[in-house]
């Protein structure tokens, strides 16, 4: 029975889909020419996507969700017809194309769907989580909770303040989802969603690549460096006796682990939606793909901030340039709309007084070569320092090498089996002057390699590495239409299987190790049954604005459990998450990213932890509006609670709940 209720859920999820992305999304895409139907229902889907979500929140902004609903059905009524008509004109590709395109992706959703789908589900009891997913889930579910609680928005880790400073576009459609359909937000967080986003987004490869290269063979090696392609970081682990690993070891998340991130698989998606219609526009430029392409890089800032700045930076760039060399308007236009866009959208929603990015310039190389975890290259560095602080001439040369040295690992390492687009990088470079695509496909790289290079993010430096992603996607593709163009070259058939035999074997050893790495260990996080009812029945008893205070989290506190809580395992927002109410503090990472002062209400947490007194602690708790003190028993306040001053919600072995009189 759970199993079909699973799967009902899964279908009522995908017409819903379609309703929602596809058939709206469609009727665009069918009035841009040289389009096939695959292409208009591929796109359509990402372009309804993006139309679905800012409908939404203009209508969640004027406090009318009511009419979110209506408006999707009338627009299917009035956009069907076309939708039909893309249907009717489906035509297939030769059966082995069928047969080899099925596998790809096949082989390429599933593996994604392994680094998500198992997080989410009950085991032994308890509800458990691999990797990061109980941090990343616990948040973006928090947040779903705060759209459907109406705008504007709270923060849900730090009660009583307006969530600033985080995009949260990608969590409208999950939220709407939620409230209107039914549908579990743990299954749409880890398994329904992501579903649609990898199919998604190894889709937009593939017609991206295919349309670049004006091949199939273009089309699928697209789809394998986007979906398969890891970094070169396995090369070092096997050399320092670690076994097969190092994903991220030269700093950048490969592609393929976006869909354990939101935001950045649908940025990663729409980024390819983008060039794709910009191909079409430059042809032949129309009106309708124009707005499109102005809604989608405008959307894109509160979907990824980290995209749009490239995007926008190269489409800007080229714009300028297309007016002095051929005296055309058009594409400034379009950065002008979409900039014009990204700032109504973008600044409503952050603080102007807080910096976010600071001037450190090759802070990720210099980690990459000393850092244990990484290269672990001391007499690289050491070296270096020495020369620096010798000085001269032949210094200066010795230094200069030792930081090639070190960009060469950091460009390559990065970058894996995809460096073999730096023939078409450099084909594309010269042209780039003369054709606008070229110019702006090749500014996007050099944009998302240069940021990091130059920048980290308050908070979390190693966040400004998210520019790197945009740069490997990017660079798959040209990887596939050099591969393409060679295999096209070869005519022995076992120089071909050779060839790709060996590009495959240097491509995936990361993805491979990634997926093993994940299960051949215990689940990172739990939340037992218990506390699961105990959120429950606070979500359920009490009213929308009450507010939670949980302990600090404590990172010397480990109990050795097999799998550990998630409170003993890291400091998240499950407990707004699963109980639907606001915390007075929680998940400081997050909070501090954002830019909050945080200080004195983690002073006042930490205090009122320790306060004997069960009168003063319920004094504290009042003054601050806290409704529930949450807490396991491992980290119990020190005061005695007194039915004078507090009520028992819930009393047991591992958590307590008690509410403020």
């Amino acid at each position: 029975m759970p199993t079909t209720y699973f799967f009902l859920q899964l279908l009522f999820f995908l017409i819903a889909s379609l309703v929602c992305f596809t058939i709206p999304g469609t009727f665009f895409l069918n009035r841009i020419e040289k389009t096939n139907s695959w292409e208009k229902l591929v796109f359509g889907t990402t372009v309804g996507f993006v139309l679905f979500t800012l409908s939404s929140y203009l209508f969640l902004s004027l406090k009318a969700p009511y009419l979110i609903i209506p408006t999707v059905l009338i627009t299917d009524l009035l956009f069907f017809k076309d939708f039909l008509s893309v249907v009717k004109k489906i035509s297939f590709p030769a059966k082995k194309q069928i047969v080899i395109v099925s596998l790809l992706f096949l082989l390429g959703t599933l593996g994604q769907l392994a680094l998500i789908a198992p997080s989410g589900t009950i085991r032994d009891g308890g509800l458990v989580f691999w990797g990061s997913n109980a941090h990343d889930a616990s948040w973006h579910m928090a947040l779903t909770n705060e759209i459907n609680s109406g705008f504007p928005l709270q923060n849900p880790v730090f009660a009583g303040v307006k969530l600033t400073n985080y995009h949260y576009f990608s969590d409208i459609a999950p939220a709407l989802f939620n409230k209107y359909l039914g549908l579990s937000p743990l299954d749409m967080y880890f398994r329904f969603f992501p579903l649609l986003y990898s199919v998604f987004f190894g889709a937009t490869a593939y017609f991206l690549g295919k349309k670049l290269g004006k091949s199939f063979s273009a089309g699928a090696w697209t789809y394998f460096f986007t979906i398969f392609g890891g970094s070169f970081g396995y090369i070092v682990t096997l050399l320092q006796g670690r076994g097969i690993g190092g994903e991220s070891l030269f700093w950048a998340t490969q592609v393929q682990s976006s869909i354990v991130n939101p935001p950045q698989i649908i940025s990663n998606f729409l980024v390819l939606t983008f060039l794709f219609l910009l191909t079409t526009f430059l042809v032949k430029p129309k009106l309708i793909s124009g707005m499109v392409i102005l809604l989608i890089v405008g959307s894109l800032a509160t979907f990824k901030v980290y995209a749009a700045v490239p995007i926008l930076a190269a489409l800007g760039a080229s714009s300028i340039w297309r007016i002095f060399k051929e005296h055309k308007f058009d594409l400034f236009g379009i950065t002008l709309g979409a900039g014009a866009v990204a700032a109504v959208l973008y600044l409503p929603n952050t603080s102007s007084s807080t910096t976010f990015l600071i001037f450190q310039p090759w802070w990720f190389i210099r980690t990459m070569v000393v850092e244990p975890s990484r290269l672990n290259w001391l007499d690289l560095e050491l070296r270096r320092q020495f020369y620096l602080d010798r000085g001269g001439i032949k210094s200066i040369l010795r230094i200069i090498e030792y930081e090639g040295i070190a960009f060469l690992i950091f460009f390559f390492g990065n970058l894996g089996s995809r460096f073999l687009g730096l023939p078409q990088f450099l084909k594309t470079t010269r042209n780039f002057f003369s054709d606008s695509f070229s110019q702006t496909f090749s500014l996007i790289v050099l944009t998302s390699l240069i940021l990091p290079l130059l920048f980290l993010q308050k908070g979390v430096a190693g966040n400004t590495a998210q520019f790197l992603q945009y740069f490997i996607l990017l660079f798959g593709i040209l990887a596939a239409l050099s591969v393409s163009s060679l295999f096209s070259k070869i005519r022995s058939p076992i120089l071909k299987t050779f060839l790709a035999v060996v590009i495959i074997a240097l491509s995936v050893p990361t993805q491979l190790s990634q997926i093993v790495d994940l299960y051949k260990r215990n689940p990172f996080a739990r939340i037992s049954s218990f506390e699961l009812e105990a959120l429950a029945k606070i979500k359920n008893e009490f009213p929308e604005d009450a507010v939670i205070l949980t302990p600090p989290y404590d990172k010397y506190v480990d109990l050795k459990t097999e799998i550990p809580d998630i409170w003993d395992w890291f400091d998240t927002s499950y407990v707004a998450a699963f109980s639907e109410k606001r915390t007075y503090l929680a998940d400081i990472e997050q909070v501090d990213v954002m830019g909050y002062n945080y200080q004195e209400r983690l002073a006042f947490q930490q205090k009122i932890f320790l306060e004997p007194s069960a009168l003063t602690l319920a004094s504290g708790l009042k003054e601050r509006g806290i409704t529930l003190l949450y807490f396991p028993q491992a980290l119990r306040p020190k005061a005695d609670f007194s039915d004078e001053y507090f009520e028992m919600v819930v009393e047991g072995k591992t958590i307590s709940v008690w509410k403020v009189k």
